[in-house]
């Protein structure tokens, strides 16, 4: 849970991030940045368009519930 909220929280801004930059930046591996990234995109909290990434609606709405 805390890779997914630690994603999502990178991503707050709703600007288009590059992939490569938000996975240096939270120190994921390849293996960890690819499982989030799939789990967040079947769960429709985020966008994944040419390398670039970006939250959705319902990612804003899951940051926002109490943890």
């Amino acid at each position: 849970m805390k890779h997914l909220d630690e994603m999502l929280e990178s991503l707050q801004d709703s600007n288009l991030n590059d992939c490569q930059s938000i996975k240096e930046r939270l120190a994921f591996s390849n293996d960890e940045f690819h499982e989030v990234i799939i789990f967040l995109q079947k769960q429709q909290m985020i966008e994944l368009n040419n390398n670039k990434i970006r939250i959705t609606s319902k990612g804003k709405t899951f940051l926002a519930l109490p943890h």
